[in-house]
């Protein structure tokens, strides 16, 4: 599976109480979006999409994630949602604000 590019999710898709306006940035382990808030606040969204671990096809919502990377997947994503909740606690002008996270 390493190495491959994942599918974004779809322009117009609602997840979380946000729009997806468009993709904007994809590495090796995430995809980053543009999305609007219900106010029409700009936003990003990241996406915990480990490309050696999880794949997604055209027209697919939910990756794909094989049972023998299932158990380091979700490490990953533990340790994902861990960087977001420490971030979501600072405030400084140099740090990204976090606004929200999702499961």
């Amino acid at each position: 599976m390493a190495g491959q590019p994942n599918a974004a999710l779809p322009d117009g898709l609602n997840i979380g109480g946000y729009r997806i306006v468009k993709k904007i940035a994809a590495g090796g382990f995430s995809i980053v979006y543009l999305a609007e808030d219900a106010q029409g606040m700009n936003v990003a969204i990241k996406e915990y999409l480990p490309a050696s671990l999880a794949s997604r096809k055209p027209g697919q919502l939910q990756p794909v994630v094989t049972n023998g990377q299932l158990e380091l997947y979700r490490v990953g994503l533990k340790y994902f949602l861990d960087e977001g909740r420490a971030l979501a606690s600072i405030s400084h002008p140099n740090v990204v604000r976090v606004l929200n996270f999702f499961h």
